[in-house]
């Protein structure tokens, strides 16, 4: 078992945002959660990272708790819809964040990945050159080399064209295939979660605990 929660309730400003909110995650899965703009996808994604307390409920990953841990100690990593990189610093500088906690930077990993989201050639680019697909294979490149128990998916594609949405849909099932490492991703587009998903589920199921 990878990620399982229980009972996940959270309210905001007196608004239920979720309710009794259920979902269990296997090892390597890559999940897809459809559902529409507004309805909270990108609540329970923060709920699990860590960036909003629920009010009630269990998150477990990997059989422990997350509740006792800062976003920072729950080895998560985040893709949010638009790309969060820093201008000030080029391609590589970006994706060196990744060590900012770590004293040894191992650049043959770096380079692979670079290799892997097909980037390596634009490493030294400012970070305005780049379209939107190669922004998100940046932030992509740099949470994979954290090695993340988990990877959350907050509908990074959807400002993209949909030739380059389809593909990089493709190319991220496939790292994280390669990889093994299980993910949540949420969107709204069927065709999208069809490429990605190993599992597809609507947001108003997500109140049933899934046993498969």
């Amino acid at each position: 078992m990878t990620i399982e929660i229980q009972s996940l309730t959270l309210s905001y400003d007196e608004n239920l945002i979720l309710s009794n909110c259920n979902l269990r995650l296997t090892e390597g899965e890559i999940l897809v959660i459809l559902g529409a703009s507004g309805c909270g996808k990108t609540t329970l994604l923060r709920a699990i990272a860590g960036f909003v307390k629920p009010d009630s409920g269990s998150i477990h990953l990997n059989g422990r708790s997350l509740v006792e841990f800062q976003p920072e100690e729950r080895n998560i990593g985040m893709l949010f819809q638009r790309p969060v990189l820093f201008p000030h610093k080029d391609v590589l500088g970006n994706i060196l964040f990744a060590y900012r906690r770590k004293k040894d930077r191992n650049m043959e990993d770096v380079n692979q990945i670079m290799r892997d989201m097909g980037i390596y050639e634009m490493k030294n680019q400012p970070i305005e050159t780049l379209s939107g697909g190669e922004a998100q294979r940046v932030v992509l490149a740099r949470a994979l080399l954290t090695n993340p128990e988990l990877l959350l998916l907050d509908e990074p594609l959807s400002s993209l064209d949909l030739d380059v949405r389809r593909q990089l849909a493709s190319e991220i099932r496939t790292t994280l295939k390669s990889k093994g490492i299980a993910a949540i991703h949420v969107t709204h587009d069927h065709e999208e979660a069809a490429i990605i998903g190993d599992r597809i589920i609507e947001w108003n199921e997500l109140h049933l605990l899934e046993s498969e």
